[in-house]
């Protein structure tokens, strides 16, 4: 489709606060684009839908929202549910109520992580409360003939300077401490940094692509431990110790997949983009510090 029909209704954002929501917000808005956030919380049908209907005419709704602690997913899964399942599904009868589509913003966790290389056919296979649930999630969308499920690991810090909230600003947090960090060598992802999520999403928009499940990733596969190192290495004064181990040594009863990294071939064609590598991104994560 043309640039100009994906543009002449508002797009509306759950979880615009987050890192992902706010740099989408940001990014979208600086293109000259009516971008609009959904404030209601997505356990709330009724307010949801009918914030959604008052924005009037609405050509897209993101969902960026969701419980991603895995350990809290585990311990209050009832909460899990409620948010990144059933919420999901009432994000879904919002945009059809508007008649708008939507995108969901899902994880390369919803496989199992034995294997790695996931591509858009294969069938999810979670072991962990938040994989479940964001699996369950996928499936309300999937079953909206206009839902589109985006898939992808995610690194980066918020845009306003906050820091401790996820791996990254708890990585460059403690490298600036000095602290020792116990670094998973067994964990391999290929991640995106939240700009160029949000500018792969804009590419979307812009294309409106009839696939119903997305997969995007860096160029390149390392483990958690080779990124903590890559950060460290920016720090030339760090005094610290880093311990490549296994995340096998968080013993909290929960199952983490190891092999979490994506196959993004097809994204690619699609959208006909180049991604780019991990020490890229690790690149443009320093430049907004």
């Amino acid at each position: 489709m043309g640039a100009d029909s994906w543009v002449e209704g508002a797009i509306l954002i759950t979880g615009s606060t987050g890192l992902l929501g706010s740099t989408l917000l940001s990014l979208l808005r600086t293109n000259g684009l009516d971008v609009r956030a959904l404030r209601s919380d997505v356990c709330d049908a009724a307010a949801l839908r009918g914030e959604t209907l008052k924005h009037g005419s609405a050509s897209w709704v993101i969902h960026t929202a969701a419980m991603t602690d895995v350990g809290a997913c585990e311990r209050e899964p009832d909460t899990a549910y409620a948010v990144n399942a059933e919420g999901t599904g009432n994000v879904v009868n919002a945009a059809r109520a508007a008649g708008a589509r939507m995108l969901y913003i899902s994880t390369a966790s919803v496989f199992s992580g034995k294997e790695g290389d996931y591509r858009e056919t294969d069938v999810p296979t979670p072991e962990n409360i938040y994989n479940t649930s964001k699996a369950k999630g996928e499936g309300y969308v999937l079953a909206y003939d206009k839902g589109t499920v985006l898939r992808l690991n995610l690194i980066g810090v918020h845009s306003d300077g906050s820091r401790g909230k996820n791996f990254m600003e708890w990585l460059i947090d403690s490298v600036r401490a000095d602290r020792d960090i116990n670094a998973f060598a067994d964990v391999m992802i290929n991640p995106l940094s939240n700009w160029t999520i949000a500018d792969c999403i804009k590419k979307i928009l812009e294309r409106e692509p009839n696939e119903r499940i997305l997969h995007i990733a860096s160029s390149d596969v390392r483990s958690k431990a080779d990124i903590v190192e890559m950060v460290a290495s920016r720090f030339p004064a760090y005094k610290g110790t880093i311990t490549r181990t296994s995340v096998d040594i968080i013993k909290d009863g929960v199952v983490r997949p190891k092999e979490m990294w994506l196959n993004c071939d097809y994204t690619r064609g699609v959208l006909g983009i180049t991604m780019p590598s991990i020490a890229s991104e690790i690149d443009t994560i320093f430049a907004h510090l």
